[in-house]
Order: C-alpha cells, then structure tokens, then sequence
C-alpha cells in the first residue's frame, strides 16, 4: 500500500482524537498490523469496527488510493516486493472498492 502504519500507542492525542471524531461521524476506519508482525509479514489495511487497541495502526480510509502487487507468472503475489518479482501491477481502489479501469501491469527488472 502507499503509507506507512503508524502504532495506536505510538498516536499524539490530537491524532486519536481525529480518529474517534472521524469514526464518531461514521467514516469507515481501517486498521492493520505493521509489517514485521508474525504472521502478517506486510501490512495491509482492512476496514472493520475498531477495537483501539496499542498494537494496531489506524486511519481512515481514503477516498482514492493507488496500490502496488508485485510477483511473477505462475508465483505468489505480495503486496512487497522481492528480488525475484517480474512483474508489477498497479490499481487504484475508490471508497475502498477496486477501479477495474485502473489496473495496469507492468515488467519490472
């Protein structure tokens, strides 16, 4: 995805509190483990209700939002990329949802 995570317990006052006045005014919160974290070894975002807690990062979701897959043919694809990745394709979600126009494919070396 285009951002990095920033940790609930790792949040100013000021930014939790945007977060509960956004969720409050019923905007969809996403959240996520950052990466490194077992069994998640990239973030990526998923829009529940929240639980706030301080081993979780969250935002609220962005209009429009450019996302990047990265792998090769026949391979896994990941969201990060590796040094044995051919190929790059590149979406944009709208509200969340997939813009099937956007999709591009590209090599990459």
């Amino acid at each position: 995805m285009t951002d990095d995570p920033k940790l609930w317990r790792d949040m100013s006052p000021e930014e939790k509190g945007a977060l509960l006045l956004a969720h409050h005014e019923g905007k969809v919160i996403e959240f996520c483990r950052p990466r490194g974290t077992p069994d998640c070894p990239a973030h990526s975002w998923r829009a529940q209700r929240p639980i706030w807690t301080g081993g979780l990062a969250y935002r609220v979701r962005p209009e429009r939002e450019t996302v990047k897959l990265y792998g090769s043919e026949g391979g896994a694809w990941s969201y990060e990329r590796v040094y044995f990745d051919t190929l790059c394709i590149t979406y944009d979600l709208v509200d969340g949802e997939p813009d099937c126009a956007s999709i591009r494919m590209e090599k990459i070396k």
